[in-house]
């Protein structure tokens, strides 16, 4: 089993079982309805159409999810990333060739069945029992009646039933489950020869057409994108303030109608002492920690330090080495027992042991600020401030639409700016993924700046409190620069790569002779003036390993190094230099921590192998399915 999954390091069994991603059993969609032949189909499976419309109402509502997700700042090329459409057309064809299988099965969905599982989704409980509300509030958002939504789920657990007929027969193996556990879970000691380029940067000065040809191969590298010169107004509710003002008198209004405001209840810094009562602990153990606590309250009594003793004694791990602080509090906001002992002592005194479910606490009282209100006159800028700024949040939405308007309306971006006391801008080398350079990074906003016309002003653009409203100067062209204008560049890359390439070549011969006669390992590395260098063991599954970085060849290198293979047969090129990697052991995990683990990872294994079988099963029925797909569609 290990020699597949080191053969196959980014199949299933790597990027799942070893990436520690519960692969989602299946997902399905919305049921299509009845064979309508005058509208448009999006694909046929075994003769049964998947309507346009209902592909395009889930492709919908999937981009809605993925808009909830990002809240609403979509990466403008996700949907691209990501394939959706094809993705989406994939997953129904799957439900429908499971549904269609149910039915050659003879399995069926009865209404009680789709009820009580409405009933029993925690999608639409509150407080453990269905809610009528939150289920018409999720029928509202994807845009489905009842009936409808209660038809796709019965299809939806048709559909579930075949999928798992289909997969209660696989199993797994104790054998194989403690193999995988181990792989993913041992530890791997690692050293690494680090042979870094700029110690063989070759000194000759490259020849001038080697630099060209160079530069004609990797031009791609220095192609400079196009760009656009804008001038833009970014304004906020802040930009209002300076025009709003706010007298005395309505200062005091606020402050008589919202007194709860500046009630400051009696508050308390304390410090304490913890000593622990683990939860097996025994009625005589319980008696020495009781025990201990008095000797404690003794030592304070004769004038010990209760910040020195906090920090020898306290079991308290977030706060003993501050000396036991706690910081402030005020009432409600701790253990009752303690909060009650605490609030009776004056500052600078110190409480006897107090048993809670965590253990005996000593407690010290080290400032304390009695109950009060604030005055007005200590009060009032700060009410000024916060009318000001509540008056300028509520004016801005209509300021930005009337600033706009008047904006898109003359196309005089700076004129129209000084006339609303706003500041315009201009800013050259706008690109079309990079925002608004010094002002947002939102990529959506610089793609739409690009679609204008020169002179044209951009939509209102908000982004949290701020707006923007950009116009179009110029547009450049994307180019590729001469040679002459970035010869000094070239010549650093051209010096760097033939570097790397040394490093590489260097490496794949320091390999050879590893690997050839591994007990000269030492003497191999010192007779090239390198040093092998010890890394903190690590897991097979370690996502980033420092100084050899995240990446595939760091990722191949940890599923398939082994005690028979203990140097890794590729150099792996790291931002420090190129790199060999040498297993000195494998650090077995506990076997205790199997034991407790074992079940749940038992459960987890099942599940992937389940879906990959699944999977297998869904390729083999589509290979004999008769499938029609509307490229249109896609």
């Amino acid at each position: 089993m290990l020699d597949l999954m080191r053969r196959h390091a980014g199949s299933w069994i790597i990027k799942v079982a070893l990436g520690g991603i519960i692969i989602v059993f299946i997902f399905f969609f919305g049921w299509g309805g009845p064979l309508d032949k005058d509208r448009q189909y999006a694909a046929k499976v075994n003769d049964e159409i998947i309507s346009y419309d209902n592909f395009y109402n889930t492709y919908q509502t999937e981009i809605e999810k993925i808009r909830l997700r990002f809240r609403g700042a979509m990466p403008p090329d996700l949907l691209e990333k990501l394939n959706l459409k094809k993705s989406v057309m994939d997953r129904l064809v799957d439900q429908y060739i499971l549904r269609q299988e149910a039915s050659k099965l003879g399995l069926f969905v009865t209404t009680p069945d789709v009820k009580n599982e409405i009933l029993f989704d925690p999608t639409f409980q509150r407080n453990g029992a269905f809610d009528p509300s939150i289920y018409k509030m999720y029928l509202s958002t994807v845009k489905m009646t009842p009936d409808a939504y209660e038809k796709t789920l019965k299809q939806e657990l048709l559909a579930n039933q075949a999928a798992k007929l289909i997969t209660d027969s696989v199993k797994t193996d104790p054998d194989e489950l403690k193999t995988l556990w181990h792989f993913q879970n041992d530890k791997l000691a690692l050293e690494i020869l680090l042979i870094k380029p700029e110690d063989l940067t070759h000194k000759a000065l490259p020849d001038e057409k080697d630099l060209e040809a160079y530069f004609k191969k990797n031009e791609l590298r220095y192609v400079i994108p196009a760009s656009a010169r804008i001038e833009y107004v970014w304004f906020s509710w802040k930009d209002l303030l300076t025009n709003i003002s706010i007298t005395e008198e309505e200062a005091r209004s606020y402050y008589r109608s919202n007194q709860k405001e500046f009630e400051n209840p009696e508050k308390i810094r304390i410090s304490q002492i913890l000593l622990k009562i683990p939860d097996e602990t025994t009625d005589n153990e319980k008696e020495s920690i009781k025990k201990r606590a008095f000797d404690l309250e003794q030592k304070l009594k004769s004038g010990t330090d209760f910040s020195q003793l906090a920090k020898e004694s306290s079991q308290d791990d977030s706060t003993a080495s501050k000396g036991g602080d706690l910081g402030w509090v005020t009432r409600g906001s701790m253990n009752q027992s303690i909060e009650d002992a605490a609030f009776r002592l004056d500052k600078g005194r110190f409480s006897s042991p107090i048993l809670t479910d965590q253990g005996y606490h000593l407690i010290m009282v080290e400032e304390k600020v009695e109950e009060r209100v604030t005055p007005f006159e200590e009060a009032k800028d700060m009410i000024i401030q916060r009318m000001k700024d509540d008056q300028a949040k509520r004016q801005i939405s209509r300021f930005a639409d009337d600033f706009y308007e008047q904006v898109y309306r003359t196309d005089k971006l700076q004129e129209q700016a000084k006339k609303f006391g706003l500041e315009a801008h201009e800013v050259d080398s706008v690109t079309k993924s990079g925002g608004i350079p010094g002002v947002i990074d939102d990529a959506s906003i610089s793609q739409e700046i690009f679609e204008l016309k020169t002179g044209e002003v951009s939509k209102l653009f908000r982004s949290g409190d701020n707006y923007l409203v950009a116009q179009l100067i110029e547009k450049k062209p994307e180019r590729i620069p001469s040679f002459n204008e970035i010869k000094s560049l070239v010549e650093k890359d051209y010096d760097k790569d033939r570097a790397i390439t040394s490093s590489i070549k260097r490496a794949e011969g320091l390999i050879d002779e590893l690997t050839k006669d591994l007990s000269k390992a030492d003497a191999i590395a010192k007779r090239n003036g390198l040093s092998w260098e010890s890394l903190d063991p690590v897991s097979r599954i370690a996502g980033f390993i420092p100084h050899l970085g995240k990446s595939n060849q760091v990722s191949e290198m940890l599923t398939s190094i082994s005690p028979t293979a203990p140097i890794y047969g590729t150099p792996i090129t790291t931002p420090s230099g190129t790199a060999i990697v040498r297993l000195l052991r494998i650090e077995p995990a506990s076997e205790d921590e199997y034991a407790k683990g074992a079940s749940e990872f038992r459960n987890w294994v099942l599940e992937v192998k389940r879906t990959e079988f699944l999977k297998g099963w869904l390729r083999m029925l589509r290979d004999k399915s008769s499938i029609d797909i509307n490229q249109k569609s896609l």
